[in-house]
């Protein structure tokens, strides 16, 4: 196997930025994710108390990117129920700055969500392109 088949798989293979909405879909791993970036309040007394406001933003702000994929993907349930789904999003890398700042990367696994694949719509289009046809 040379190299440039190993070069096609790891490009294909890679987890797809989902529109304009800052998250990535990963449809092997079905996986959805997003970052979240928060700076430290600097008039808290310390560091650690400063990254207890900021972990908590920096969450809300990948919350929103997933809620926004979520969208996109084809999820047409209500805003309650995908704010509900979150709670299952997990943290899988969490940096904290010296000063309190945090910065991670939630995911959530997609696997029993009701998304719409694109190959889905694209079947639906061609139902309805020989409709019209006949």
């Amino acid at each position: 196997m040379g190299v440039a088949p190993l070069v096609f798989v790891a490009l294909f293979a890679a987890p797809a930025a989902v529109g304009r909405t800052g998250a990535t879909f990963d449809a092997e791993a079905k996986l959805v994710a997003a970052h979240g970036v928060a700076a430290a309040d600097l008039r808290a007394p310390t560091a650690a108390i400063a990254r207890v406001k900021a972990e908590r933003q920096a969450r809300a702000m990948a919350e929103k990117k997933i809620v926004a994929a979520l969208v996109e993907l084809g999820d047409t349930r209500e805003l309650d129920e995908l704010n509900k789904q979150l709670a299952d999003a997990k943290i899988s890398d969490e940096r904290y700055g010296s000063d309190g700042s945090v910065e991670l990367t939630l995911t959530l696994s997609t696997e029993d969500l009701p998304l719409k694949t694109r190959h889905k719509k694209h079947k639906a289009s061609e139902s309805k392109a020989t409709d019209r046809d006949r």
